[in-house]
């Protein structure tokens, strides 16, 4: 992980998402010590969406059964 792992590009602050969240169902994982964007910003997010949040500092190695979960869940849920 560490070798491929990178700094958000500046242009990052500048894109639009659009707002699917809204009419699609949603997961987030809280990276809690992130420092690239503050966790309570990533709750905030996700409590505006209704997203199912996993959290844990790297979720996917911290937390493995529980991302995997979610992924699976998603998966499930976008593919019928």
């Amino acid at each position: 992980m560490h070798a491929v792992q990178q700094p958000l590009h500046v242009s990052t602050f500048d894109d639009v998402m659009g707002p699917a969240w809204k009419s699609l169902p949603s997961w987030y994982l809280v990276a809690e010590n992130d420092e690239v964007i503050p966790p309570d910003a990533e709750r905030q997010s996700a409590q505006r969406m209704g997203a199912e949040v996993v959290s844990g500092h790297c979720a996917m190695i911290s937390h493995p059964e529980e991302t995997y979960e979610r992924i699976v869940t998603a998966a499930k849920a976008v593919t019928g």
